[in-house]
């Protein structure tokens, strides 16, 4: 047995890696430290009284490692790969402070960082509050966190650069500022999330839940978002250039002054969504609807050489638009509104025109305010949309 006084200079990765506990690289706790961790595991969780094992408790990445290798009688953590063991609990690190503690690569699966979703949604704000875990800043680099309860939980500007958070369950939290390239977050649970300001470059989001999430100013360029929900998402001045986004629900979201450039949408649900200003250039948007209840806002969106292929357009407002050299093929423009849009070689034929409006056109005073937010010099007069070098020009 190694002594407390032999420990220095000693190689412990290696010693870990012997033992079978490859993501273990600290030194082994003092024996004082582990009896004081056995005692606040003794602490039974309750809700209401916002009692948890570690809350309010600074632990170190040596302290997490031990109690991962002593989790539930010495079974040791959740292994993912298992299916048998998707049902186990992972730690409870519920309330626990790790600011800037270096967690990367450890076998987080199905720990709590906060409560459960089915517990957090009956909870008032001040049972939601004790049980958020502080981890801002922290390193969660690799770190498999299939399945965690992280809701509300405080990552801001933590780093989860190639983190597995397959199903994890992150609503409410704030990642503002953290760092997620390349993570993995298939089907994860980010419902009213606040993620401003986060990079989110190339990672995986596909099937993931995100209503109502705030994403200001994130980088999600080169993510694939496939299939998830993004309804009502604040995505003002994102980065989404190169996304991959087919068959994605983004109705009622706010992609206001939003890089799109490059994206590929097709088949996506995009009624209703807010792109006034918004950077489309050469996006996919095949077969996109843009109208539903309400239709898509794209006030002076730049369109150049977007394929839009089949999408429905109809009611849809693309005055001052940049359109030109856009793909229309068969897409519906009925009773869109197109005044002052520059469609100079857009490819229109087989386009629906039924009720189109393509004159000049006088902004009404009441929208005004909504577009000038993002666009401070958009005109309240346009003349008539420039249709050179289309199947309109004849007309």
């Amino acid at each position: 047995m190694l002594t407390h006084e032999s420990q220095i200079d000693f190689d412990w990765s290696c010693y870990w890696h012997e033992q079978g506990q490859p993501w273990r690289r600290e030194p082994l706790l003092m024996e004082e430290r582990q009896q004081f961790l056995r005692t606040r595991l003794a602490i039974v969780p309750d809700i209401a009284s916002g009692r948890y094992p570690f809350r309010e408790l600074a632990l170190t990445r040596a302290d997490v490692e031990w109690l991962l290798s002593i989790h539930e009688q010495d079974r040791g953590p959740v292994d993912w790969q298992d299916p048998a063991q998707h049902h186990r609990a992972g730690l409870d690190l519920r309330g626990a402070v790790l600011r800037d503690v270096d967690l990367r690569q450890l076998p987080l699966s199905r720990s709590y960082a906060g409560l459960a979703w089915s517990d957090w949604l009956p909870a008032s704000v001040e049972e939601r509050e004790m049980a958020r875990a502080h981890l801002e800043g922290a390193r969660l680099d690799g770190a498999q966190l299939h399945a965690a309860a992280l809701n509300g939980a405080y990552l801001n500007g933590a780093s989860l650069d190639e983190a597995v958070l397959e199903l994890a369950e992150i609503g409410g939290a704030n990642l503002e500022g953290a760092t997620l390239k390349r993570a993995f977050l298939g089907e994860a649970n980010l419902i009213g999330a606040h993620i401003n300001g986060a990079c989110l470059s190339g990672a995986d989001l596909t099937g993931a839940y995100l209503v109502g999430a705030h994403l200001r100013g994130a980088d999600l360029s080169h993510a694939t978002v496939s299939h998830a929900d993004f309804s009502y998402v604040h995505f003002e001045y994102a980065d989404l250039s190169a996304l991959y986004a087919a068959e994605t629900n983004f109705g009622g979201a706010y992609l206001q002054g939003a890089d799109l450039s490059g994206a590929v949408l097709t088949g996506s649900d995009m009624g209703g969504v807010h792109l006034e200003g918004a950077s489309l250039i050469r996006a996919h948007l095949e077969l996109v609807t843009l109208t539903g209840r309400y239709p898509a806002l794209l006030e002076g969106a730049d369109l150049r050489g977007a394929h839009l292929e089949g999408a429905n357009l109809c009611r849809v407002r693309l005055i001052g638009a940049d359109l030109r050299g856009a793909h229309l093929e068969t897409a519906n423009l009925s009773s869109a509104y197109l005044a002052g849009a520059n469609l100079y070689g857009a490819h229109l034929e087989g386009a629906s025109f039924n009720q189109t409006h393509c004159g000049a056109y006088e902004i009404d005073e009441d929208e005004l305010p909504r577009i000038r937010t993002w666009l401070p010099e958009f005109p309240d007069h346009w003349p008539e949309a420039i249709l050179e070098k289309t199947v309109l020009d004849a007309f």
